[in-house]
C-alpha cells in the first residue's frame, strides 16, 4: 500500500511538473509571434532555422508540449521509453550545450554569436528564455521525473547521429546559401572548421555522459528530500 500510495504521488509530482511546463512553451510560443522578432540574420537563407539554438527551443517546446498531453492521457507510460530518451540524448546534453557556448563565445566575443544590434530585436526574456532558462527547465525535469537510461552503444550512436546532422544541415546553407550560420565559421579555414566540429561533437557526447551521471544525481536528491517531509 505504502508502495502504491509513493507512485502515485510521484505521478502527480510528474503530471503538475508537465502541466507547468506545457502552460509555459504554450506561452512562449504566443509571445513569440506576438511580438515578431526579425533580425537581419533571419532574412538570410534558410532563416533562423540555420541556428542551433532555433533547434533547442523548437525541440524542447515540441518535447514539453508532447510531455504535457502524455501526462493528461494516461499514455505516458507506453511512450517513456521514448521520453527518456529524447531527455537523456536530446534535451538535457543540447540545451546544456547552446547555453555554455553561447554564454562562453558571448563573453569572449559576443560579436561572434550575438551581436549588439541584436539587443534592438530581440527582448531580453526571449533571449534568457533560448540562451538560459533551457538549462532550469531540464535540470527541475532530472530532479522531479525518473528518467531510465538509453543503452550505451544507442545513446552515443544516436548523439553522434544527431550531431552530424546539425553539421551536415550548416555546411548545406553555406554551398546552397553562401552564408555561415555563425560568424566565426567564416573566421576559420576548414581545417579550423573541422577542428572545431570535432571539438563540438566532443563536447556534446560529454555533456550526455556528464548528463547521465548528473540526472541521476538529481532525481536521488530530490527523492531523499521529498522522504524526509
Amino acid at each position: 500500500k505504502q508502495w502504491y500510495q509513493r507512485r502515485v504521488r510521484v505521478r502527480m509530482r510528474e503530471k503538475s511538473f508537465y502541466n507547468a511546463m506545457f502552460l509555459y512553451h504554450v506561452f512562449v510560443v504566443w509571445y513569440r509571434y506576438q511580438f515578431p522578432m526579425i533580425s537581419d540574420e533571419d532574412r538570410t537563407f534558410a532563416g533562423r532555422w540555420k541556428f542551433l539554438t532555433h533547434w533547442n527551443a523548437m525541440l524542447q517546446i515540441a518535447y514539453y508540449l508532447c510531455c504535457g498531453l502524455l501526462a493528461n492521457s494516461n499514455l505516458m507510460e507506453k511512450w517513456e521509453p521514448t521520453r527518456d530518451q529524447a531527455f537523456h540524448i536530446i534535451i538535457l546534453p543540447l540545451s546544456v550545450f547552446v547555453s555554455i557556448m553561447f554564454w562562453g563565445l558571448y563573453h569572449y566575443d559576443r560579436d561572434l554569436v550575438f551581436p549588439a544590434h541584436l539587443d534592438k530585436v530581440v527582448s531580453p526574456f526571449f533571449n534568457h528564455q533560448k540562451h538560459s532558462a533551457v538549462v532550469l527547465w531540464t535540470f527541475l525535469e532530472a530532479a522531479v521525473v525518473h528518467h531510465n537510461k538509453p543503452g550505451h552503444f544507442e545513446g552515443h550512436f544516436i548523439a553522434g547521429l544527431f550531431c552530424a546532422t546539425y553539421l551536415a544541415v550548416v555546411l548545406w546553407v553555406h554551398a546552397a546559401g553562401g552564408v555561415w550560420a555563425y560568424p566565426v565559421l567564416g573566421l576559420l579555414g576548414w581545417a579550423g572548421k573541422a577542428l572545431f566540429s570535432a571539438i563540438s561533437i566532443v563536447v556534446y557526447v560529454a555533456f550526455y555522459r556528464v548528463g547521465l551521471a548528473l540526472s541521476g544525481y538529481l532525481h536521488n536528491l530530490s527523492f531523499s528530500v521529498s522522504k524526509l517531509e
